[in-house]
């Protein structure tokens, strides 16, 4: 494989030809209309982002300027209110490894930390001990100050994520075996499954060794190959569309923070990622629980009660796809971002999931010691041991809460824990078991997890459930 060919632009097909075209014995040539619209709501992303970076191989990620060209700021943690109960605020931090934050995180999960002190108030005791969040809350760190501090290399980032990918292309094509064709396709020729060539609307033919596929949720040549979409997620994931807008700011001084902000409500949440020059928002809600009418009424209750917009505001309403292709990678053509997937934003992991299927790729194109009819199955595997950890974790946030005053969250808070989550939550709060992620869930993730020990305690604690403390035997029945 080393004629590629990325069909879509955007975050996902630049990232592609990023990582792939690192490599300079491969050729990419990605195909982009330069009048299509892109879906730009995701723009809060994880400190994975800079292994992605550093992989890519660019000098303008070896300094914070680039986050000048994407309205980026710095992200140290993810702030949930209402979650729990109404009134009630958990935090999710970025983790520093120049610090105390990882001895911090294994005292607590160890049941060493005495969290009466703290009025057994999550907040107070992350902003307390640990070294981003306590930062967050005593200031605003501009992009540029990202290395004043030692503790702030790995954070991180808010982004407009047009820019971004804008920024990717412009890199990208400074490689002599990157090219770029401003077409879209017009016709795909099939065979037994298997891509043949496609024709361009300006009518050139195009073969290639690998297709990836990067045109969203339209997936044109993951569907031309018979590779199916899988829904089962949204069983137990609710939300299924978005209502986003951008704000400009009214207060920057207290609406300007290095974290992503989620905001539970009645149907969902809303999502609020603070830019240099604007704020994206939006309410991600469950349309079976109620409809867009009254999903535009509660967000601009919440846009004017919580920040104070009053004006005439513009939503736009974007329905998804909950679920994923388990076989991604079908015969000669491979989907990346939403053609592959859809999980709901919360924990700010589409573009980390994304660049990780692209990574995964570059790593299936250059390893010779797989056999070629095995890549595609170890990229099947790779993305759905992955994708599973991610839906497993976004449900707890949900099914742990004490909220009831909806038929949306009455249903989440009544759905069952899955065996695996079951183990977790027990093996966390026993004070004869150890914590160990990795180790718990190895039959069922194999290790390819994004989040952690940390991520799992700052979670568990969110919800008030207490290391080493027997847990009501109801929660986990």
């Amino acid at each position: 494989m080393k004629d590629i060919v990325v069909v879509g632009g955007g975050t996902a097909g630049w990232s592609c030809a990023a990582l792939i075209s690192s490599n300079p014995k491969l050729n990419v040539t990605v195909i982009e209309p330069s009048d299509i619209s892109t879906i730009g709501v995701g723009e809060s992303t994880i400190p994975y982002m800079n292994l992605i970076h550093h992989k890519m191989g660019f000098d303008i990620f070896k300094t914070p300027d680039w986050l000048k060209e994407v309205n980026g700021t710095l992200k140290f943690s993810i702030e949930f209110a209402d979650y729990h109960e109404i009134g009630h605020k958990w935090i999710h931090p970025f983790m520093s490894k120049k610090s105390l934050d990882y001895t911090m995180s294994e005292k607590a999960i160890a049941g060493k930390i005495n969290f009466k002190a703290y009025y057994e108030n999550q907040p107070d005791f992350v902003n307390d001990n640990f070294v981003l969040p306590n930062l967050r809350s005593q200031q605003f760190t501009h992009y540029y100050e990202q290395n004043n501090y030692n503790f702030t290399d790995l954070v991180g980032y808010h982004i407009d994520a047009v820019l971004y990918a804008n920024l990717l292309k412009r890199e990208s094509l400074k490689r002599d075996n990157c090219n770029y064709i401003d077409s879209s396709v017009q016709d795909i020729n099939v065979k037994d499954e298997v891509v043949q060539n496609i024709i361009l609307k300006n009518g050139m033919s195009i073969s290639a060794d690998l297709f990836v596929d990067c045109t969203g949720f339209k997936a044109l040549l993951a569907e031309a190959v018979n590779s199916k979409w899988d829904d089962s997620y949204s069983e137990r994931l609710f939300v299924d569309t978005a209502l986003a807008v951008q704000l400009p700011y009214i207060r920057p001084k207290t609406q300007k923070r290095n974290t992503t902000y989620c905001h539970a409500l009645g149907y969902g949440w809303v999502w609020n990622v603070p830019l240099q020059n604007r704020i994206g928002t939006g309410y991600v809600f469950s349309s079976k629980h109620t409809t867009v009418e009254e999903a535009t009424v509660e967000f601009k209750e919440h846009l004017r009660d919580k920040y104070g917009y009053r004006d005439n505001i513009e939503l736009r309403t974007v329905p998804f796809k909950v679920g994923k292709r388990p076989e991604g990678w079908k015969n000669n053509v491979v989907s990346v971002g939403l053609s592959n997937f859809f999980l709901e934003p919360i924990e700010s992991t589409a573009i980390a999931q994304l660049q990780h299927q692209a990574d995964t790729i570059l790593d299936m194109c250059t390893a010779t010691w797989i056999p070629a009819h095995k890549k595609a199955e170890r990229f099947n595997r790779l993305n759905n041991l992955s994708l599973d950890a991610i839906a497993s974790y976004i449900e707890m946030h949900y099914i742990f809460s004490n909220r009831r005053d909806t038929q949306f969250w009455k249903e989440f808070t009544n759905l069952e824990l899955t065996d695996i989550q079951k183990e977790l939550v027990n093996t966390f709060t026993d004070p004869s078991e150890k914590f160990d992620v990795n180790a718990l869930t190895k039959d069922k993730y194999q290790g390819h997890s994004l989040f952690a020990d940390s991520s799992y305690m700052f979670l568990f604690l969110g919800f008030d459930i207490m290391p080493n403390n027997k847990i009501n035997p109801e929660l986990v029945s």
